[in-house]
């Protein structure tokens, strides 16, 4: 259990790393990715409940120090996501795919939706508003299929020694 919050600990580290160097990278529209959002619905689905929150939370607060424009929004979004994920997936099998796949447009759906809600209350709701968040959508769910499906096959692979 102690090996499980670390790993998801030292993985959260590195995927913050990732977020806040390379990510604005490969930005569109003055819009950066956040793949911070698939590696917290994997760890939601391959932890405890409680560490995944834990976790999640603690990084995003650490994520919301680079971003002082809307700090709190992250770890309570992430909050938010990590409890309906997990309430979400219940009955589901613990392999289903398409449990995971709805999970993943789910919480991008409701990290957009609040976005839109928050960036329209204090900037003024507009159709440029709109239309940027449904691209900023659209092009995050994207990169969230590749991340998510990357940590997923990666986090299968097994390496095997063999002595001859």
């Amino acid at each position: 259990m102690i090996l499980k919050a670390l790993w998801s600990w030292i993985f959260g580290l590195i995927f913050l790393y990732i977020q806040i160097m390379l990510m604005p990278m490969i930005g569109i529209a003055d819009w950066i990715p956040n793949i911070l959002l698939p590696w917290a619905v994997f760890l939601i689905w391959t932890r405890p409940r409680d560490m995944a929150l834990i976790v999640s939370f603690i990084i995003m607060v650490m994520y919301d120090t680079t971003q002082p424009g809307l700090f709190g929004y992250s770890p309570l979004m992430f909050l938010i996501i990590g409890l309906s994920i997990s309430e979400v997936r219940k009955p589901f099998e613990a392999e289903s795919k398409a449990a995971m796949m709805i999970s993943l447009v789910m919480a991008n759906l409701i990290w957009f939706l609040a976005l839109w809600l928050a960036l329209g209350i204090t900037n003024g709701f507009s159709v440029r508003l709109a239309t940027m968040n449904l691209i900023a959508f659209i092009y995050n769910l994207v990169i969230s299929f590749i991340v998510f499906w990357l940590l997923y096959y990666v986090s299968r692979l097994r390496l095997v020694r063999v002595d001859e």
